[in-house]
């Protein structure tokens, strides 16, 4: 069979079946990222019989639905970043994002002997970061199913996550620049002009793309997405952080685009993809007693970190403890968001195939937790 045919029909299949196992989780009430992370692994024994140039290809493509999908979520990210919504904010968000922070790099210490690939002080800030993570687009949508995107508490927790979600990519950031080297390549004047250059000149490129058609904004956004990609790339990191900031920078400087609006079709339609073929990694023959060991204390600190941290942070806010601990339940959903931070970790060589598990099974754990959660507190206010 020739290898487009190879392609295309690969394409096909686990395009097909990542669709319905995500819509099987929805009935089941979870993300569907549960269901396409869950086909991955079960896919991987015959992913890893394709051609070498078919894998490629789908590889390649599952790379833009990521970084199409990342963009569209820092875009979906720049509104709750006003002034007056992160001064609400600005506390829940550090017990939010600081708390879980700290006590990931303790566990991170403990973790680095076993796990750590690219020494223990890249490692140290991915796990740690990795903890602070909330998961904004499943955060929205449940905000979104119960009522509650235009309330004070969902527009609260919308800003509090933008915050830890911005200090999260960011140490990613720093972790992969100081194991590839910040001066290795001369691309990041590049980058930072790239980012630059639309936020100063936002004005001009506002008038600039009011005249554009809708077409022709989405062709020009998703080329600003892979020019970002391919800064961040160049410069040693990995494509998906350009898209991310880009897409902030870009959320702020054409609002009226709404860039995530745009892009966002495109990136669900090819990010199953990405969690099919990164679910290969999730390795069950690692599972003994030691790794059972590491999940059990890596979602232990996670829950005890977000929950605790963004209570806290809460209460600390001036919020009474009910809607502190909706804001808790709330900023504890993990979801695709943890998967694809966890999963540029493990291919930036910064974390092993095993702890990679450990975030994975994090990140299952604690955004079905959210729905629970919610409805008990709820329940518990209504005196039932």
């Amino acid at each position: 069979m020739p290898e487009l045919a190879i392609l295309l029909a690969a394409f096909a299949v686990v395009l097909g079946l990542a669709r319905l196992a995500g819509a099987a989780a929805v009935r089941l009430g979870q993300p569907a990222v549960f269901g396409e992370i869950l086909c991955g692994v079960a896919l991987a024994p015959l992913l890893r019989l394709l051609p070498e140039p078919a894998g490629l290809a789908l590889t390649a493509l599952a790379q833009l639905g990521l970084v199409l999908f990342l963009f569209a979520a820092g875009a979906h990210l720049a509104p709750s970043m006003t002034r007056v919504r992160l001064k609400s904010a600005v506390v829940p968000a550090l017990g939010a994002t600081l708390v879980p922070f700290a006590l990931g790099a303790v566990l991170a210490v403990w973790l680095a002997q076993r796990h750590a690939r690219a020494g223990s002080e890249p490692f140290v800030i991915v796990v740690a970061a990795a903890m602070a993570v909330t998961a904004l687009p499943v955060l929205a949508r449940i905000l979104a199913e119960r009522g509650l995107s235009d309330a004070v508490t969902g527009q609260r927790a919308l800003s509090a996550a933008a915050v830890s979600d911005v200090a999260a990519w960011t140490a990613l950031a720093v972790a992969a620049a100081s194991w590839h080297g910040w001066s290795a390549t001369p691309a990041w004047p590049v980058l930072v002009a790239f980012v630059a250059v639309p936020w100063l000149a936002r004005d001009r490129f506002r008038r600039w793309a009011a005249r554009l058609s809708r077409p022709s904004a989405t062709a020009v956004l998703a080329g600003l997405a892979c020019a970002a990609a391919a800064g961040t790339e160049a410069a040693g990191l990995h494509p998906a952080i350009g898209a991310f900031f880009a897409g902030i920078v870009l959320g702020h400087a054409v609002p009226a685009l709404d860039p995530a609006a745009l892009l966002a079709p495109a990136g669900s339609l090819l990010v199953p993809l990405y969690f099919v073929l990164t679910g290969r990694a999730v390795d069950l023959r690692l599972l003994d007693a030691g790794l059972a060991a590491d999940i059990a204390a890596v979602v232990g600190v996670a829950v005890a970190g977000k929950l605790g941290g963004a209570y806290l942070g809460a209460r600390c806010g001036g919020l009474d403890p009910h809607p502190a601990g909706v804001f808790a339940v709330l900023m504890n959903t993990r979801g695709i968001t943890e998967i694809v931070f966890a999963g540029i970790g493990l291919n930036l060589g910064l974390i092993d195939g095993a702890l990679y598990t450990a975030l994975v099974v994090m990140a299952l754990v604690t955004t079905a937790m959210t729905g629970p959660l919610l409805t008990r507190l709820s329940r518990q206010r209504e005196g039932v």
